[in-house]
């Protein structure tokens, strides 16, 4: 019996990076696949067509204003008031993460930007978004049926998102 198990145990451990390495792409995987580069379905409750949007701005700072987390911010590529909207995720310090583990999400808001509606805005989410790569100067995230709701709908994304990676965000009056 301690032989089946033991045996059991050494398939578990060799099993455990495959079932971790679908998460895993390369920039270059990346663009020359458009079809896993992350995007955001748009499900309006007010009768508009649901849309897919890409985030057009997409950035992952090292250092954020709170100690030892690090700040992904992105934002739609929309026009309307709803498909026009800002992410901001705070997570664990990027740098001490390994990749193909999930992020530690601390805070998140979500929310349409060109809304007049004070509801359009979120901090509560589902699903899940993974380190997928890092290097220097780019992060990878994998957002997993990454699912958020408020006033104006339903907002899932799902995919790979290519973020430049900063030290902090430098502010206006230096």
């Amino acid at each position: 019996m301690k032989r089946i198990i033991t045996q059991l145990a050494i398939l578990a451990v060799a099993i455990l990076p495959v079932s971790c390495s679908k998460d895993l792409i390369s920039p270059e995987e990346l663009f020359n696949n458009e079809a896993k580069v992350a995007k955001t379905k748009i499900h309006t409750k007010n009768g508009n067509e649901d849309s897919v949007i890409t985030f057009r701005d997409k950035i992952v700072y090292r250092y954020s204003d709170t100690e030892g987390q690090s700040w992904f911010t992105g934002y739609s590529g929309g026009k309307m008031s709803y498909d026009a909207f800002l992410m901001s995720v705070y997570f664990d310090d990027v740098e001490r993460m390994t990749i193909g583990h999930e992020l530690n999400i601390r805070s998140f808001n979500f929310g349409f930007f060109f809304s007049s509606d004070s509801n359009a805005y979120t901090n509560k989410y589902s699903g899940s978004i993974t380190l997928a790569d890092k290097g220097d100067d780019y992060v990878i995230l994998r957002f997993n049926n990454f699912k958020c709701s408020c006033s104006l709908g339903d907002c899932v994304t799902n995919g790979y998102l290519y973020c430049q990676l900063k030290d902090r965000i430098i502010p206006i009056y230096e």
